[in-house]
Parts: structure tokens; C-alpha cells; sequence
């Protein structure tokens, strides 16, 4: 699927951005780790959730939903399955978060095989796998060292162990299990890469009332969980996502005209809520008011260094808006943005340079220089927020921009081109064969 995009020079009107990933997928695992009905509202309804949902039904729980309302319910802990075989899709959240869910099960001794699609059997499991046969779980790799699919048997008792800190979702995923394991626990994580993601982990486990401590020695995090305790049902509302939003904020602040972002928190621990304060700081007028943001666009924005370790999901936002700032942009200490759906930093410095973009890529980020852009076709590498960011650099360009793999965007944010096009966009969905 292919989308087409033309140059866009004035957006306005008010859009609501959808629900949180990170946080409808959290959501959703602690739902299931709680003995009783949990309700979530405003929960984002895309590829990824549903692999969540599914997931979940597979480990026995009961979920319904109705208008952006989830309501699952759960037999608590050890969770049931009858299944020889749990898919996770692509989803990356979903996958490294369950892993470790596999040894609070019934009949944990039974194996049981964790798949993905694709695109997940290519990204790094193995600094969680070995972690989790530290903490009681026996894990074998069914095909390829170091990758999924595994088998996984055993139960989750707990002890000490050490994960790698280069995706935050590797600690993230223990520190949700890890309090209901039999005994306690020592993890410790170098070099932390992504830390608010693991602080919206943190975050729930507050909520919850968990025990455990936290405490920092140079580069390296040591988080001591005290095992036997219990999650409780709940009700919350699901913050509106900064990472889908980020394409509506680029794209309001890079053209002329007015656009109002409602049900935006800046006080929700996403770190992406931090292109707002990155765009202010290049020149962009933008008004934050507690639920909403005003973002008025046609701002000259200058070139700026952004470390974006902890906002790898911005880089090809970021890139984008670089083509447009005086002078140039530097990402950089972000390596992790090699190792998401796809190489980020090579598919942003491919698609922008074809665009007409000067770009100097380095292991760890990229130098974007201002650049005048020309629309022609590029790759979208089946990666959804190079395909979003893309569809950004398309509506500054002269021309058509023709983006392959336009589907991808299905995987955190289905009504994206609907969205564009209500507050003034032109791109739209085209046959192959007229592209």
C-alpha cells in the first residue's frame, strides 16, 4: 500500500490524538496479572493492542471492547492457558513484556513456544532470555540463537540478575512480573537507554503499592522488588499518545495555520512529551494548556543539538523537522533507534536523501542540514513512524512524495491519514499499479 502526499502549506483545526501505546499496553498486562475486572478508557485501538488483546485471551482473559473502552477480566495469578503456542506479532512491548508473564503460569513446567512476526524475530531478546534463566525460567531458542521463536518453561521465582539497558523494555518487563515471583529480586541494568519509558513503568507499580526500591551507581540502576505481592483491579483512563502526536505537532509547527491538540498531558511521564519544549527552544509558538496544546504554525525555526537517548521514537520526527531549521540539527546518543521495527537511522537518512535532504548519519544519530525538499518515491521499510515522518517531509516538498509500506501505520495509529486530512493534509491511500 502506497501513500501519496502533496505539498501542504496551511493546517488547521482541532484533533485528538489517540490513547498512549506504551501506556494501553501496560495497561492491559497489568490487567491481566490482577485477579478481577479492570477497565481502561481512551485505550488505542491498533496492531499492537490488538497482539496485547489477543495475547491476553491466549493466557485466559476475558476482554471486551466498546468506544475506545477496554474491560478485561482475569483470573489473577498463575494465569491459565491450554495453548502450546503464544504470537505476539510485531509488536516489541508486547513480546518482552509477556516473556516473563510465561513462568506465572499453571502447569509452568508444560513448554510452551513464544512466536512473532518478521519483523520481531529480527530485533535482540537474548539479555532478557538470559536474565530470566537467572530468575527461574528455562529457555531454549527454537531456531536461531539470540532471537525469537523460544521455548519457555519453568516458573518465575525470582533472585539476581542483570539485563541490558539498550531498550528500557528489557527492565520494564521484569519489574511488572518480578513482585509476583516466589522470592525476591535484584536487577541490575547499565547504562539505561529510554529511562522515561521505565519511569511510566515505575509509575504503575506506585499506583499499585508495589515494594521495591531504586537506586543509581554511576551508569548502572539497581532495583531491588520484594516477591508474593499482588496487583488489584482497576479503573483508569489512558493518557493521549506524544508519540503519535508528534507527527501532528511537526507538521502544525512546520506550516502555516492553527492546530489545537486536545487530550495532551504534559505531566504523563512519555518522554516524547519533550518535542514540545525542543520545538519552543528552535522558535515555535506553541501553548500548552493543561489538556491541549495550541500550536501556531509558520514559525522560522533555527537548527538545534538534541540528545535523544531517552526519545528514540522522535529521530525521524526530528530528522524531518531538520530539513526545515536554519542552519542544521544534530541527533545524537541514540544508537537504540538502529535496533527499533527497523534501522531508523538509515531508513530517515535513505528517504531524505532521495527527498533532497544533506544528511550526515552517524552510528548514533544524524547531522540534518536545511534543505529544500523534492517529492519523489521512498521506502518506508514497513516501519510506521518512518512511513509518519516521511509523509511530514512530503508535505514540504515541491511535488508528489509516493511512500511504500503505507500500512505500517496501522501498527499505533490506523487513523492517521483521516487525521491529516481533517485539519487541511493532502495525502491519501493509491493503488501500486498508479503509483
Amino acid at each position: 500500500m502506497n501513500l501519496k502526499v502533496e505539498k501542504s502549506l496551511t493546517l488547521n483545526g482541532k484533533v485528538v490524538p489517540p490513547g498512549s501505546k506504551s501506556q494501553s499496553i501496560r495497561g492491559i498486562i497489568f490487567a491481566l496479572l490482577s485477579e478481577g475486572e479492570s477497565t481502561l478508557m481512551n485505550i488505542l485501538d491498533s496492531d499492537d493492542t490488538q497482539d496485547a488483546i489477543r495475547v491476553c485471551e491466549n493466557l485466559g482473559a476475558k476482554i471486551t471492547t466498546h468506544d475506545n473502552q477496554l474491560i478485561l477480566k482475569s483470573g489473577g495469578l498463575p494465569v491459565n492457558t491450554n495453548a502450546n503456542t503464544i504470537h505476539t506479532g510485531n509488536s516489541g512491548i508486547t513480546t518482552r513484556f509477556i516473556l516473563p508473564v510465561l513462568g506465572l503460569r499453571k502447569n509452568s513446567l508444560q513448554p510452551i513456544i513464544i512466536n512473532c512476526g518478521e519483523q520481531m524475530r529480527r530485533r535482540p531478546i537474548h539479555s532478557l532470555v538470559t536474565a530470566l534463566t537467572h530468575l527461574g525460567l528455562t529457555i531454549q531458542y527454537v531456531e536461531n540463537a539470540g532471537v525469537l521463536p523460544v521455548s519457555v518453561s519453568g516458573m518465575l521465582t525470582g533472585g539476581i540478575a542483570e539485563v541490558d539497558g539498550i531498550t528500557s523494555q528489557y527492565i520494564s518487563a521484569l519489574l511488572v512480573s518480578l513482585p509476583c515471583a516466589e522470592n525476591d529480586s535484584e536487577i541490575t541494568v547499565k547504562n539505561l537507554h529510554e529511562r522515561p519509558y521505565m519511569e511510566m513503568t515505575l509509575n504503575w507499580l506506585r499506583e499499585q503499592h508495589i515494594q521495591f526500591t531504586h537506586r543509581t551507581e554511576k551508569n548502572t540502576d539497581i532495583y531491588h522488588i520484594k516477591g508474593k505481592q499482588k496487583y488489584k483491579n482497576f479503573v483508569t483512563s489512558i493518557a493521549g499518545d506524544f508519540s503519535s502526536a508528534s507527527y501532528l505537532i511537526a507538521a502544525a509547527a512546520l506550516t502555516e495555520g492553527c492546530v489545537e491538540l486536545s487530550g495532551l498531558n504534559m505531566q504523563d511521564p512519555q518522554g516524547d512529551k519533550r518535542l514540545v519544549t525542543i520545538l519552543q527552544d528552535m522558535g515555535a509558538d506553541i501553548t500548552i494548556k493543561p489538556h491541549s496544546l495550541i500550536i501556531q504554525g509558520g514559525k522560522k525555526l533555527k537548527g538545534i543539538k538534541v540528545d535523544a537517548n531517552d526519545i528514540p521514537d522522535l529521530l525521524p520526527t526530528l530528522a524531518v523537522i531538520g530539513t526545515q531549521a536554519i542552519g542544521k540539527i544534530e541527533i545524537h546518543n541514540v544508537r537504540q533507534a538502529r535496533i527499533k521495527e527497523t534501522d531508523r537511522i538509515h531508513s530517515m537518512t535513505d528517504g531524505l536523501t532521495r527527498l533532497g535532504a544533506k544528511i550526515d548519519e552517524y552510528e548514533d544519530g544524524l547531522t540534518v542540514y536545511q534543505s529544500k525538499l523534492l517529492g519523489t518515491k521512498v521506502k518506508g521499510y514497513g516501519d510506521h513512524r518512518t512511513v509518519m515522518a516521511l509523509s511530514l517531509a512530503g508535505m514540504l516538498a515541491d511535488g508528489s512524495t509516493i511512500i511504500e509500506d503505507a500500512e505500517a501505520i496501522n501498527k499505533t495509529y490506523p487513523a492517521y491519514i483521516k487525521t491529516m486530512q481533517s485539519i487541511g493534509a493532502k495525502m491519501e491511500i493509491i493503488n501500486e499499479i498508479n503509483a
